[in-house]
């Protein structure tokens, strides 16, 4: 696979790039161009009517909210990033029960309510198709590629959002 450049996508825009060639990879983390791309970035997701700081925070409150508000508003409410992982580990004790099975699909509703709710960040996320995403994260062998022997979950859950946004028309300036 090739690495992801901005020539790629325009080659893919124009119609350069062919079906027949496997997708590029597009490696991102919390730096550079694609930062934006990452959970914990400063973009406000609204769930409920309530505003979330970061993605990453209402995905952490979400692991509380149905059972346990006001461990949840805790988390909503941490003034910064790099403490709401913290505190919710903090609280794993009260985590829902079923967590373990929902959480992907909850990641994937979350990251949808932040790419749905900043079109800008809606047309970098769509502006990756078709490349395969890959979050650097040597240190997080669930999220990230743990150096590469990671799941690289985060990565999969940006492209079903992509390819959900694409499928809702939300992308119909790219080919499908």
């Amino acid at each position: 696979m090739s690495e992801w450049t901005p020539q790629l996508q325009l080659q893919w825009i124009s119609g350069y790039y062919h079906d027949g060639a496997p997708p590029p990879v597009l490696r991102f983390n919390e730096y550079g161009d694609f930062a934006a791309l990452v959970n914990n970035s400063p973009h406000r997701v609204v769930y409920r009517d309530a505003p979330y700081p970061t993605a990453l925070h209402l995905f952490e409150a979400r692991k509380f909210l149905d059972h346990r508000p006001d461990l949840a508003e805790r988390i909503r409410l941490c003034e910064r990033v790099e403490w709401v992982t913290v505190i919710s580990g903090q609280l794993a004790g009260f985590t829902r029960r079923d967590w373990g099975s929902i959480g992907l699909s909850t990641m994937d509703e979350v990251l949808y309510l932040k790419f749905s709710q900043h079109a800008d960040l809606r047309a970098l996320l769509l502006g990756t198709f078709p490349a395969e995403l890959v979050y650097v994260e040597p240190t997080d062998p669930f999220w990230g590629d743990g150096a590469g022997i990671g799941m690289n979950e985060l990565g999969r859950s940006l492209m079903r959002v992509r390819e959900q946004l694409r499928v809702e028309g939300m992308g119909s300036m790219f080919p499908s």
